[in-house]
C-alpha cells in the first residue's frame, strides 16, 4: 500500500472512524467470499487426487488460475483491512503461485528445424520422431534389420504448424472443457479439435520438406510409389503404449501425401486417443505428434510377433500371430489369425493354433480392398516353417538388442521377403495364464455358460452383460459392466473405464484393444466364436479370463481369490504423479495455531496455510476494530456463557438491546438477534456435552485429538465470531481445525429468509472426515436442507420458509454443530455413520460413547 494510502487509512481512523469500520467491514465480507471460493476450488482439486476424476491438464492449469486468483483476493482484502501489517505475506503468495505454476506449466515447444529426418539420421531422437520412428531408426541403423524405406516428419513441424495456424490456445480452451466420462463430450469436443487440424495450412517450409523427401523415396525406388502414413507421438510406443489409438493411412501417392499427414495429426484428437491421455494424465503439449512415412509393402502375410509370451505361462517361447494381406484386421480385433508358439532356443513350431481365412486386405489400384480368398487356400498356413524361423531370429536380436520383451509387426512381401515396420515394448501379465485352478481353490461346480477362446488379458470379473446394438449404445453402458462384443475395436478404450471385462467373438491377444486392456488390467477373453450368442442383454456373468471361461450368476470363490491382473496403481500413473505434486503446494495445512509466535507468513508452506493465515488475522482485524476506534462504533463483546466457548459479538444494527451495554461482555438476555437466539438455542442444549473434554489442552494436544475439537475459554485465537443484527446473522465458528459458518436471515418476508451453512476442514485422517460430512449430510437432508459435498467441504442451504419454522430450522443445526464436534474421532465406518444419524433424530446429541467401541 502506498504511503498516500497509509496516511488515508490513519486519518479515518482518528477522525471518521465509521468509515474505517464501513470499509472494513466490506473488505473483510469480500474477503469471506474468497474465502468460501478457495475452499470449494481446494475441495475439487481433492477430488480430482482421492476419487481419481480425469481432466485434461489445461482444465487443471484453469481450475487453479480461478484458484490463486482468488487466494490473491484474500491476501489483498486483508491489506485493506489492515494497512501494512503483514508487509511480506503477498511475497509467500507468489512464491507458492509461481511453484505450482511451474509445475503446471506444458514443456516448451520446438517449432524449429528439421521438419524432416530420415530413418537412419543419427539426430533423430524420441523427442524429435517420437518412439515408434524412433525405434525402427535404431533396428535399421543399428542391427541392420530388413525396414522399409521412409522418413520421419518431426513432432518440430508439428508444433510449428500449430503455432503458424494460431491453433495453441483454441486447443487449450476446448480441451479444458471435455469431460472424458461423458461419450458426447468427447465426441463433440473431438469433432472440433480434429477440424482445426484438417482446415489449417501446413506452413510452405513443411510441405516443401515432406513433398522433397517423398521424391527422395521414389527416386531411390526408381518409380513411382505409395508410403503408409502412421503415427510417431512422443509417449506412443513407450511405457504407454496407446496401440491403435492414432489412424494409419495406407496406400497414399504423391497427390495426397499432404492429405495423409493432416489426418494422422488430427486423430492426435480423436476420441479414444482423447481418453487415454488424459486417463494416464499426459498433458497435450507432452506429446506432440511425429508422423512416420514408409513405403508401402503389398503383404501378401502380415501379423504381430511377440517376443515373449504376453500371459507369462511360457518364458521359452515367442508368439508370431499371422494373417494374409494387410495387417489391419489383426490389430483392430476383426481377424482370427494363426497362431505359432516358436521355441527361443531352436526356432522351431512348438504349438500352432490355425485361424480363419476368407478375406484378405490389399491394396489395389490405390486403394484398400478385401478380396476372398478362394476356398483351396483358405486352409492353408499362412507362413511357411522358413518364414517363421527368420521372424523367430529377428525376434530374439531384438529382444537382446532393447534388453526388454518386444511387440514387433512385421510384413512379408510378394517375393516372400521379410519387413519389420514396428517394435515397442511388450506388457507382460506377471500372473495367472496357466489355465489350471489354484490349487488352494475348490472347484467350481457351476456349469459355463460359455468356455473356449483366447486369453487376451487375465483377471475376474463380475457384472452384468451388456452388448451393443440398436437399442444399447457405448455412451450408455453401466460402470462395471462386462461387454459382449463382435470385435475389439480399439476406438472401445474410451469406455475403458466403466468395463469390468470384455467378451468379443473375434479378435486376437495380438489386437491393439488387448494390448490396452493389459496396460490397465482389464480381463479379456477373445476369439470365442459364439460369445453374443451365448451371453443375454443384462445377465449377471462372471468372466474368468485366465481359464477361458464365463460362468453365470456371481462366482464369489473366484472373485475373492482373483485379482485383476497387471492393473496399475495409482502411485504409478502420472495423472497422480503430477496431481500429488501440486496439492503438496497447495492443500497441506501446517499452520494451525494462531496463539504461536510461529504463526506468520514465514511459517506458511502451502497456499492453504495462506489462506488460515489471511482467514485468522481477518477476523482478528475485524472483531478488535471497535476496541482501537475511539466512540462505541463497532464495539467487540463477548458473550457470558457457562459453555467452554468463547463468542464474540459485533452489532451491525439492533441485534442488542440499546442502554443496556456496559463494559465489554454481553449476556444472552441483552441479545434480540432472532437467528442468533434460534441457533445458540440449539448449541447450549442440555443433552450436549460440552464439559466432558475441559481438562484437555486443547492448544498443546496434537493433531489428531484436536480434529474437531473445541478451544477452552481464555484462547481468543480459537474463539467464534459473530456479526449480527435484529434479523440477521453471521458466524464464524472455531472448532479446532474445522469451521463452520453460519448466514442466515430470519425476518417478516418469508420468501426472502434463508440459512446457509459451510462445514469445512479437520486435522485427522481423511477418512474420519469424509465420515464425518457423512453424517452432517444425511441429517441436513433430513432436516430439508439442500446439501452438496465436495470432499471435506460441505455447503448446505434452506430457504424460503416464515421465520418460526427456520427457528426451529437453527435449533436442530445448533444441536448438530454441538453433537459433531468430536465425530471424526468417533466414526470408523458407515455402520457408526447409520447408528448416529439414527440416535441424533432420537434426541441424543452425545456420541463420545462411540469412541471406546
Amino acid at each position: 500500500m502506498t504511503v498516500a494510502n497509509l496516511f488515508k487509512h490513519w486519518t479515518y481512523r482518528i477522525f471518521a472512524p465509521g468509515v474505517v469500520l464501513r470499509e472494513t467491514y466490506e473488505a473483510f465480507k469480500e474477503l469471506l467470499v474468497h474465502d468460501s471460493r478457495c475452499h470449494e476450488l481446494m475441495a475439487e482439486f481433492e477430488i480430482l487426487y482421492y476419487e481419481g476424476k480425469r481432466e485434461d491438464f489445461a482444465a487443471v492449469r484453469k481450475r487453479y488460475d480461478r484458484f490463486s486468483h482468488e487466494v490473491e483476493g484474500m491476501v489483498s482484502c486483508l491489506e485493506r483491512m489492515a494497512p501494512g501489517a503483514w508487509v511480506d505475506l503477498r511475497e509467500y503468495y507468489r512464491k507458492f503461485d509461481f511453484y505450482v505454476r511451474f509445475l503446471l506449466a506444458p514443456p516448451s515447444l520446438n517449432i524449429t528445424p528439421p521438419y524432416v529426418l530420415s530413418l537412419e539420421d543419427p539426430a533423430l531422437t524420441p523427442e524429435l520422431g517420437g518412439n515408434k520412428a524412433w525405434n525402427l531408426g535404431l533396428l535399421s541403423r543399428e542391427l541392420g534389420a530388413p525396414v522399409p524405406d521412409g522418413f520421419v516428419i518431426t513432432t518440430a513441424a508439428f508444433n510449428y504448424l500449430l503455432e503458424y495456424n494460431n491453433l495453441r490456445s483454441r486447443i487449450d480452451e476446448l480441451l479444458a472443457e471435455i469431460d472424458i466420462e461423458s461419450s458426447m463430450s468427447l465426441a463433440r469436443i473431438s469433432a472440433r479439435l480434429q477440424a482445426l487440424v484438417l482446415e489449417a495450412e501446413i506452413p510452405p517450409d513443411i510441405r516443401e520438406a515432406v513433398l522433397s523427401a517423398y521424391a527422395g523415396l521414389e527416386q531411390r525406388a526408381g518409380q513411382e510409389i505409395l508410403v503408409a502414413v502412421r503415427s510417431s507421438a512422443v509417449a506412443e510406443d513407450s511405457g504407454h503404449s496407446f496401440a491403435g489409438q492414432y489412424t494409419s493411412v495406407l496406400g497414399v501417392g504423391r497427390e495426397k501425401i499432404l492429405d495423409g499427414l493432416r489426418q494422422v495429426l488430427a486423430s492426435k484428437y480423436s476420441p479414444q486417443s482423447l481418453f487415454y491421455r488424459i486417463t494416464l494424465g499426459l498433458g497435450d503439449e507432452e506429446t506432440p505428434m511425429g508422423v512416420l512415412v514408409l513405403t508401402m509393402v503389398d503383404a501378401r502375410a502380415s501379423g504381430v510377433m511377440y517376443t515373449r509370451d504376453p500371459a507369462a505361462s511360457a518364458a521359452d517361447r515367442l508368439v508370431i500371430h499371422a494373417i494374409f494381406g494387410l495387417g489391419e484386421p489383426l490389430v483392430s480385433g476383426e481377424a482370427l489369425p494363426d497362431i505359432f508358439a516358436v521355441s527361443r532356443k531352436t526356432l522351431e513350431v512348438v504349438a500352432f493354433h490355425p485361424g480363419r481365412h476368407q478375406v484378405m486386405r490389399r491394396l489395389g489400384q490405390g486403394e484398400l480392398e478385401d478380396v476372398p480368398i478362394p476356398a483351396e487356400d483358405q486352409g492353408e498356413s499362412v507362413l511357411s516353417e522358413d518364414e517363421v524361423r527368420n521372424l523367430g531370429r529377428w525376434g530374439v536380436r531384438i529382444e537382446e538388442y532393447f534388453a526388454s520383451a518386444r511387440d514387433v509387426e512385421w510384413a512379408v512381401g510378394p517375393d516372400r521377403e521379410i519387413f519389420l515396420v514396428q517394435s515397442r515394448p511388450l506388457a507382460v501379465e506377471e500372473s495367472g495364464g496357466s489355465g489350471e485352478q489354484e490349487e488352494s481353490l475348490p472347484p467350481i461346480t457351476v456349469k459355463p455358460l460359455l468356455s473356449g477362446g483366447e486369453r487376451a488379458s487375465g483377471g475376474v470379473a463380475c457384472g452384468e452383460v451388456y452388448r451393443v446394438g440398436a437399442q444399447h449404445t457405448l455412451g450408455d453402458i453401466p460402470e462395471g459392466a462386462i461387454l459382449v462384443t463382435e470385435n475389439t475395436a480399439p476406438s472401445l478404450v474410451r469406455i475403458l473405464s466403466r468395463l469390468g471385462g470384455v467378451v468379443a467373438d473375434k479378435g486376437s491377444t495380438a489386437g491393439h484393444f488387448a494390448t490396452v486392456c493389459r496396460e490397465f488390467g482389464v480381463p479379456l477373453l477373445v476369439g470365442t466364436g459364439e460369445a453374443s450368442r451365448l451371453l443375454a442383454h443384462g445377465m449377471t456373468v462372471t468372466l474368468d479370463a485366465d481359464n477361458r471361461v464365463v460362468y453365470p450368476g456371481r462366482i464369489s470363490l473366484l472373485l475373492a481369490n482373483r485379482k485383476r491382473a497387471g492393473r496399475p496403481s495409482r502411485e504409478d500413473l502420472p495423472w497422480f504423479k503430477k496431481l500429488r505434486a501440486i496439492l503438496d503446494f497447495i492443500t497441506p495445512l501446517k499452520l494451525v495455531d494462531p496463539a504461536s509466535p510461529d504463526f506468520a507468513p514465514r511459517s506458511c508452506r502451502s497456499l492453504h496455510d495462506i489462506i488460515r493465515f489471511v482467514h485468522e488475522k481477518a477476523v482478528q482485524t475485524m472483531f478488535s476494530l471497535g476496541d482501537s476506534l475511539t466512540g462505541s462504533a463497532g464495539k467487540c463483546f463477548r458473550l457470558q456463557t457457562d459453555l467452554p466457548l468463547d463468542i464474540y459479538l459485533i452489532d451491525v444494527g439492533d441485534g442488542l438491546k440499546p442502554g443496556r451495554l456496559q463494559g465489554d461482555s454481553v449476556t444472552l438476555d441483552q441479545i434480540t438477534s432472532q437467528p442468533f437466539l434460534a441457533l445458540w438455542e440449539g448449541i447450549s442444549h442440555p443433552g450436549i456435552d460440552w464439559h466432558s473434554r475441559e481438562h484437555f489442552d486443547w492448544k498443546t494436544y496434537d493433531d489428531v485429538a484436536l480434529a474437531g475439537g473445541v478451544a477452552a475459554q481464555g484462547s481468543a485465537d480459537l474463539a467464534t465470531y459473530a456479526v449480527i443484527s435484529r434479523d440477521y446473522l453471521n458466524m464464524n465458528m472455531r472448532f479446532g481445525y474445522h469451521f463452520t459458518q453460519v448466514d442466515a436471515l430470519c425476518g417478516p418476508e418469508d420468501r426472502t429468509n434463508y440459512c446457509m451453512l459451510r462445514f469445512a476442514g479437520g486435522g485427522g485422517e481423511f477418512t474420519g472426515r469424509a465420515l464425518r460430512i457423512e453424517f452432517l449430510r444425511r441429517v441436513l437432508q433430513e432436516l430439508g436442507f439442500e446439501v452438496t459435498v465436495r470432499a471435506d467441504l460441505l455447503d448446505g442451504r434452506l430457504g424460503e420458509m416464515d421465520c418460526d419454522t427456520l427457528s426451529r430450522r437453527l435449533d436442530m443445526l445448533g444441536r448438530l454443530l454441538g453433537a459433531t464436534k468430536l465425530m471424526d474421532m468417533v466414526l470408523h465406518d458407515e455402520h457408526d455413520v447409520d447408528v448416529a444419524v439414527q440416535a441424533f433424530f432420537q434426541g441424543h446429541y452425545n456420541f463420545s460413547s462411540m469412541e471406546s467401541s
